[in-house]
């Protein structure tokens, strides 16, 4: 394990947190594993993003959203709030892709916009949306956020 490593229990299973990875014990050797939705952690990697989504800041790294707490203790800590590029929040899950990213199927609620002549898709959220075709299949590049 890294030096520093944070351990802790999500339920029954033992987790072990350093510089953003999660790790759990395989036999005798630890392997990266997805974190826990709603685990604790006591900091967050220093090169998280800050993002502002629905008005609510979280950070952001390797697909792994935080959000920002304070413990019974008063200490500042650090909830894992969504993971996978996925951001489950109480308006529902929220489309967290990043610039680059292909995905097979629009979000929900996408419509078809202009702009220079080219034809686009916007999300609810403000992601844009370009459509790739390659012979028969269609998926779609996400080209740009307003946030």
């Amino acid at each position: 394990m890294p030096y520093g490593y944070y351990p802790f229990y999500y339920g029954p299973n033992q987790f072990y947190y350093s510089g953003g990875l999660f790790y759990q014990q395989n036999n005798d050797q630890y392997e990266v594993v997805t974190p826990p939705v709603g685990a604790e952690v006591p900091n967050l990697p220093s090169e998280a993003n800050q993002v502002t989504i629905n008005g609510i800041d979280y950070y952001e790294y390797k697909g792994v959203y935080y959000t920002q707490k304070e413990n019974a203790d008063g200490k500042t800590v650090y909830i894992v709030a969504g993971k996978d590029g996925v951001l489950n929040t109480t308006e529902g899950s929220v489309d967290t892709h990043n610039i680059g990213d292909i995905i097979n199927q629009l979000p929900e609620g996408c419509r078809e916009v202009t702009i220079k002549n080219e034809k686009y898709f916007v999300s609810p959220d403000d992601v844009y949306y370009e459509e790739v075709v390659d012979g028969t299949n269609i998926t779609y590049r996400v080209i740009g956020k307003l946030f």
